[in-house]
Parts: C-alpha cells; sequence; structure tokens
C-alpha cells in the first residue's frame, strides 16, 4: 500500500511572452485567411466552421487550407512561409 500521493502541475512556471504575438490587421474584409490543420480527427471541419463565422462578419476574399500531416511535429518551414505569402491572417486549430 502507498502511503504518498504525487500529484502533477502542468502548468508552464515561466512567464508569459508576448513578443512574438503577429499585429492584428483590425478587420479581415477583403483578406485572405488561412486554415492550418494538424490532422488530427475534426479539426479541418473545425476550422471550416471557423471560417463560415468569419465570413458571415467579414467579406473574405479568399481561403487557403493547408495540412501539416501531425499534431506530433511542428509545421514545415516551407508550409508556413507558404502560408505567410499568401494569407493576411491564419487560424491553427486542434481537435478530436
Amino acid at each position: 500500500m502507498v502511503d504518498e500521493v504525487i500529484t502533477l502541475d502542468p502548468r508552464d512556471p515561466s512567464e508569459k511572452k508576448t513578443d512574438g504575438i503577429a499585429a492584428r490587421s483590425g478587420s479581415l474584409d477583403g483578406k485572405v485567411v488561412g486554415l492550418l490543420s494538424n490532422n488530427k480527427p475534426n479539426s479541418e471541419l473545425l476550422l471550416r466552421g471557423v471560417v463560415d463565422l468569419l465570413k458571415e462578419k467579414y467579406n473574405v476574399k479568399e481561403v487557403v487550407e493547408a495540412n501539416k500531416g501531425s499534431h506530433r511535429v511542428p509545421a514545415p518551414q516551407d508550409m508556413i512561409d507558404d502560408l505567410v505569402s499568401k494569407c493576411d491572417a491564419v487560424v491553427v486549430a486542434t481537435a478530436e
């Protein structure tokens, strides 16, 4: 029998950094919106639902979709560069 219970705290103890946050454009009217899926079940469905809501509020010019293939690895740099060159804003999501 174990007399000790160990609990783990998953929170990151480091200070929050905000210097890497991209500037916001203010409006998505006339903008190209990118969708980046991590290939988890329903992630593309979730992203399309988000873009449908954005289209109700804004006059989105175009939607560019990308799928990085796995939630276990970062998106390849060439995929990120492609989204940056084509999109004014990118939505990233995960789902199950």
